[in-house]
């Protein structure tokens, strides 16, 4: 297969930004190797040009516009990652370029002195993008002309590298106007002729990343104007340098509407997905309802494209669940309040007989509270009317082990798997238990919010959860219902440490319930639709890893054919 054979189909086996990054290297990859465009045997080879590089570095040195260069180690085999055309040379750095960092500037000098005055723009490390992507030139921070000679000059058309930070080796861009800059960004100037934008293209290539990443040093990170010398760049004749940025302009130029029709098609289906969500939430009734779902369902694929939309949907599906709009009601279902009095005086026995403790009254749910209609067998209630609310106790990491003696015990939601909890810890001295069907509620740290089911018969829980024990009603729909109050849960918790929900968050929270029997239907209908929305999702992730191990093996098959 040939460049052009994969460029005609790479929008056909290819549809994520991705395999479209992945494209961008390959061209990048093959502009450095001499394999985008042929060689032409006219041109004067590299060995000649780089005479010339060392002749004009001479002059400059002579005339005291450089330093002395220093002497560079011979390139050898052992270091040469792949191999160039006959015409071209492997060369170092700094052979062919001045390199030097910029001027640092402390942030209160910058403030007082450099700010909104007129003069020679200075770039900080923010203000360089990555690849070809262009620098910004908008930052507020210039040189006056009298304090210039204090400052590095980048002129026109030089490369500028990150040399420190987590950005290092990563961020780039070419110059397009003489500006200052700062200390952690390296400045190459050639010496001589050369399209510095094959410079940019070669920094983005995995060659130069493996070689900078290998000469890294320190704590934060970074590399040395001196190892940044001795970096190895394969140089092709001037003239060939020409044709292949040309060529890797054209093709990149190609990428680059590929990703753009990619991002208007991704618009297009986040429109398309709002309409249909709207068509869904704006349902007068469960019965118009269930029949948008149907049309979902049946154009599933149509509507949602990304695993990030199916989670969205799901989002919906709860949303949908809670309002009364999921399902049909029955007119034979004894009504939540009736239910309600059954769980009233459920909880009353539960406390006669020592189960549980006192009741505490609640706050009466007032109009102003109410954010939506329900169905009228539905009831607006307060989840510690129908629930037991049990405190979890911290236990010291003394009396817990990993070695399966004891009951199981739950440290908090890093101890949570999918649905179910997964337990790595026991304890032979437990204080606060949950039980099969109960729901799990982290209430500190930063995964308030987060929930699991107990599945199995007794498991301990430390203060960071809170067990939520169903009385009467479908624990899978309250489990449901906290799910989709997960985001105004979180949004609860309070501390900057330590944030946390307290008990009467939890209590206090209000939401529609509905009869006994619908929480079981709308509990079957959840189920459903989830298992549509995770088969696609399985499919739509089986299909992208098979989409990328097929574009790897093409772009290995153009590298190894070229």
């Amino acid at each position: 297969m040939t460049l052009n054979d994969l460029l005609e189909e790479f929008n056909v086996v290819i549809d994520t930004a991705e395999g479209l990054s992945e494209l961008r290297s390959l061209i990048l990859g093959l502009a450095v190797r001499g394999k985008l465009v042929p060689q032409d045997p006219n041109d004067e080879p590299a060995s000649e040009l780089l005479k010339k590089f060392e002749a004009e570095k001479k002059r400059l040195y002579d005339v005291g516009e450089i330093r002395k260069p220093k002497k560079l180690p011979i390139v050898t085999k052992e270091e040469i990652p792949f191999e160039i055309p006959e015409s071209w040379k492997w060369v170092r750095f700094g052979e062919i370029f001045d390199i030097y960092t910029g001027n640092s500037i402390s942030k209160r000098v910058k403030e007082e002195k450099y700010t909104g005055v007129v003069g020679t723009t200075y770039l900080g490390t923010k203000d360089v993008n990555y690849g070809f992507e262009k620098i910004s030139y908008s930052t507020e921070v210039s040189i006056p002309e009298a304090d210039l000679g204090q400052f590095n000059i980048a002129p026109m058309g030089s490369i500028l590298v990150c040399a420190e930070g987590g950005s290092a080796g990563k961020k780039c861009g070419h110059v397009d106007k003489d500006v200052c800059f700062g200390n952690k960004l390296i400045c190459n100037v050639p010496y001589f002729d050369f399209e510095t934008h094959l410079l940019l293209g070669f920094i983005i290539t995995d060659a130069f990343r493996d070689q900078f990443t290998e000469r890294m040093t320190g704590i934060i990170g970074g590399i040395s104007q001196s190892k940044y010398n001795e970096l190895l760049f394969p140089l092709p004749p001037i003239k060939e340098q020409s044709r292949i940025v040309f060529k890797f302009n054209s093709l990149l130029s190609e990428v680059r509407q590929l990703e753009s029709d990619l991002k208007q098609q991704t618009k297009l289906d986040a429109k398309l997905q709002l309409a249909v969500n709207a068509e869904v939430q704006q349902a007068p009734d469960a019965e118009t309802s269930k029949a948008a779902w149907n049309i979902i369902t049946n154009s599933f694929d149509t509507f949602y494209r990304t695993p990030e939309s199916i989670d969205n949907l799901k989002k919906n599906i709860l949303n949908e669940a809670v309002r009364g709009r999921l399902v049909p009601q029955d007119p034979n279902d004894e009504p939540a309040s009736e239910l309600l009095k059954k769980i009233k005086a459920e909880k009353q026995r539960l406390y006669e007989a020592g189960e549980i403790r006192k009741p505490k009254a609640l706050p009466p749910v007032t109009r102003d509270e109410i954010p939506f209609a329900i169905p009228e067998s539905w009831e607006w209630v307060r989840l510690g009317e129908v629930i037991e609310l049990i405190s979890g106790q911290h236990i010291q990491s003394a009396n817990y082990n990993e070695s399966g003696i004891g009951i199981p015990y739950l440290t908090g939601p890093t101890d949570f798997g999918e649905v179910y909890p997964e337990i790595a810890k026991w304890t032979d001295c437990p204080k606060v238990s949950a039980t099969v069907g109960d729901i799990l509620l982290t209430v500190k740290g930063s995964g308030v919010g987060k929930i699991n089911l107990v599945d199995i018969e007794i498991v301990c829980i430390s203060r960071q959860l809170m067990a939520i024990r169903p009385i009467i009603l479908s624990n899978q729909f309250i489990y449901n219902l906290i799910r989709s109050r997960k985001q105004k849960i979180h949004e609860l918790s309070v501390g900057i440490a330590i944030p946390g929900i307290s008990r009467e968050d939890v209590t206090d929270l209000l939401f529609a319930l509905p009869p006994l029997e619908e929480q079981h239907r709308i509990v079957q209908r959840i189920e459903e639709l989830f298992a549509i929305c995770d088969a696609y999702k399985a499919q739509m992730e089986q299909r992208e890893q098979v989409n990328e191990r097929l574009v790897k093996g093409l772009v290995q098959e153009v590298l190894e054919g070229v």
